[in-house]
């Protein structure tokens, strides 16, 4: 009895130890993320790049599509040291602009579409409510958004439920918080849609008029 009783300690530690080293070793080969940040700007002057970061031994091959104005970058590991912090210059054409990273390593897309005008096609000073803005990719399944208005404009936070738009309305008003930060969880859909919602008013009167600039679509469902 005793003897049968050692042999199935032996046994439950083997399987103990062969299970933890199996653990180990799937955690050791799991491939890393090529992409480690992303950063959309718009500047002051409606100029719009991205700033992203790579991880070491990783080089992006861009491709671009005139029609479409997009900009792809394919990730891949190769077996030398390259460049890990990188700036893209980008520029809207027909209002739109599309932006995305592929990672080979991962199988996985991280695209950007912008719908915006440009700001020296702008309807007028009544109009441009919002400065800068900025949105970063984090890896907690988050997106943060950074955002600067202009004077005397009143902003309010709104998610549409209806539309699934997470909404920043801006409109003339008495206002001295100019400076706003944000994180925004992404939703299970993997796909976040933020739309900068601007109350124009028709001179004294009350009719007005909403404007949805820019809007932007943060998608990372599609592989």
């Amino acid at each position: 009895m005793r003897k049968s009783v050692g042999t199935f300690l032996v046994f439950v530690l083997a399987l103990n130890f062969t299970s933890c080293s199996t653990d180990e070793l799937t955690l050791d080969n799991a491939p890393e993320a090529l992409l480690k940040q992303i950063e959309l700007k718009r500047a002051a002057d409606g100029s719009y790049s991205i700033a992203y970061q790579l991880s070491n031994n990783t080089i992006a091959v861009v491709q671009e599509d005139v029609n479409l104005n997009s900009k792809e970058f394919h990730l891949s590991k190769v077996g030398f040291n390259t460049k890990e912090q990188h700036l893209e210059n980008l520029a809207l054409n027909e209002n739109r602009l599309h932006v995305g990273f592929f990672d080979n390593m991962l199988d996985k897309s991280t695209k950007f579409e912008i719908e915006d005008e440009h700001i020296n096609f702008s309807k007028g000073a009544d109009a441009d409510f919002l400065k800068t803005y900025g949105i970063t990719a984090n890896d907690d399944g988050t997106l943060q958004l950074e955002f600067e208005v202009n004077d005397n404009v009143v902003t309010e936070f709104f998610h549409n439920n209806v539309l699934g738009i997470y909404e920043i309305h801006l409109r003339k008003g008495t206002s001295t918080e100019k400076v706003f930060s944000r994180a925004i969880d992404i939703p299970i859909t993997k796909i976040l849609k933020i739309d900068f919602v601007n109350h124009i008013l028709f001179g004294k009167g009350a009719a007005q008029r909403t404007e949805r600039k820019p809007r932007v679509i943060y998608d990372e469902s599609r592989r």
